[in-house]
């Protein structure tokens, strides 16, 4: 993985920008110098080797995307659910595995450095040993279920990982927790809650939901409770399950589809739209009323979610945005200052295979090496 480190200035997010953008990954350097060149040959109807063609239309499912899925979850052929023709989208939005992994690896590192450098312990969780992570846009669990395997991982014996996976679409819950019973993980370390991602931020403010606040009071008493039930052995409901406090929050929304790609420097604020129901008592987002929605682009996002979990007072609380390789660094910078983020903040390069697949910013008021 290759990091760009920054602090809030645009002058440090031109750097971040042109080093993305115009620097090859250290793989592809090495390569270049020793004169080796590849060619790949790609096998007929998503064939990767192993003889088992792509049983979806491509138009729904593409034969590379197929072809990948061992990727996005090395267990696939133990009964992973990405979806299919009626639902194609998870096979272009979840995390590979190995990224999703390594997310993990650093969200909980960052959060127990940050204890022991001076974060307040006591207001992150009531045991000093429990690390509370959100998923705010869940999809088929890819990284939700890396967070909770942290849990199995023997150099985390002391931490205690419980994740809630966000996500408005219940057949899709439903499906990462048919995914996380695949790779075993415990019942008790990761809850299912089927809400809208926006009406979630608004019931926490500074890592803590909100009670003491008439307006969010208001709202979050007016929020539809989703019916409890169980999926796969894991509690699968609405609003009544959040934790009362976060130590940490993971974006990854939708990126506007496949031609995010397309699009040269990406904007968060113009590809990334999320819908919601009007809140009432909330003005301090510049709203675009449809009906009885309002949209939200990835700017406000950021605020948002910033907001909810992010506590600059007592040094605690960290956010990572998922975003599509091609973000544009000085937007992104503009954005968070914007929006009240202080500090500073890490655009890191994802790397598989020797590619840069996407970045990670993550936005801390402790950033340690790794």
């Amino acid at each position: 993985m290759y990091r760009i480190e920054s602090c809030l200035s645009i002058v440090d997010y031109f750097f971040a920008l042109n080093f993305i953008t115009m620097y090859p990954t250290q793989w592809q350097q090495n390569r270049k110098k020793n004169n080796q060149e590849y060619q790949y040959l790609h096998l007929p109807d998503g064939d990767n080797g192993d003889g088992v063609k792509n049983p979806y239309p491509k138009e729904a499912v593409p034969d590379k995307f197929w072809a990948q899925r061992k990727r996005l979850f090395s267990r696939y052929d133990e009964g992973i659910d990405i979806g299919g023709e009626n639902d194609s989208e998870m096979w272009y939005s979840v995390t590979p595995e190995s990224i999703a992994n390594h997310i993990a690896q650093r969200m909980v590192k960052m959060i127990s450095q940050s204890r022991m450098n001076g974060g307040n312990i006591d207001t992150a969780s009531d045991d000093s040993n429990n690390i509370v992570l959100m998923d705010l846009f869940c999809g088929c669990g890819g990284n939700s279920i890396a967070f909770a395997r942290m849990n199995s991982r023997e150099d985390n014996s002391s931490q205690s990982v419980k994740v809630f996976a966000v996500d408005n679409n219940l057949p899709r819950l439903k499906m990462a927790a048919k995914n996380a019973a695949v790779y075993g993980v415990d019942r008790c370390s990761i809850v299912f809650v089927h809400a809208n991602a926006i009406e979630v931020l608004n019931c926490y403010r500074h890592g803590y939901k909100t009670k003491d606040e008439e307006n969010n009071e208001n709202y979050i008493s007016s929020v539809k409770h989703g019916q409890l039930q169980t999926c796969s052995g894991y509690k699968v409901g609405g609003v009544e399950l959040l934790p009362d406090v976060l130590d940490g929050m993971f974006l990854s929304p939708p990126w506007g589809g496949l031609s995010y790609d397309d699009a040269g420097q990406y904007n968060p604020m113009e590809s990334i739209i999320i819908k919601s129901n009007i809140i009432q008592g909330h003005d301090t987002l510049k709203q675009q009323v449809e009906g009885k929605f309002m949209n939200i682009n990835g700017g406000e996002l950021l605020g948002l979610a910033a907001n909810a979990v992010l506590d600059d007072t007592n040094s605690i609380g960290l956010l990572a945005y998922f975003l599509p390789r091609n973000t544009n660094g000085v937007i992104l910078g503009q954005i968070a200052v914007s929006s009240g983020v202080n500090g500073r903040f890490e655009m890191e390069q994802n790397v598989v295979n020797g590619k840069v697949k996407t970045i990670t910013a993550y936005f801390c008021r402790y950033l340690h090496q790794p």
